[in-house]
């Protein structure tokens, strides 16, 4: 459960590190913005004529997202500590 908790937290830490960094993309501190994308931009399809199946995946990461992934590990071991998990 604890395991789980922390990387729910990671992953939220993440989404919300990179959405602050490009909203602060245009300004004094658009050095936060700075990053790429990893993974498939084109998706995968894989025609076997009955069915076809898609595979996508990508991750957008810049240096505010990273930022945030750190706070938010901290602060799930801090809500771990406090519900005794």
């Amino acid at each position: 459960m604890r395991r789980i908790l922390i990387l729910i937290f990671c992953i939220l830490g993440l989404i919300v590190g990179v959405v602050i960094g490009e909203q602060l993309a245009g300004g004094p501190l658009n050095w936060l913005a700075l990053g790429g994308t990893i993974g498939f931009t084109e998706p995968l399809i894989l025609d076997l004529k009955v069915i076809q199946i898609t595979l996508g995946f990508w991750c957008k990461i810049n240096i505010c997202g990273v930022i945030g992934l750190v706070l938010f590990a901290l602060l799930s071991k801090w809500v771990t500590s406090w519900l005794r998990i």
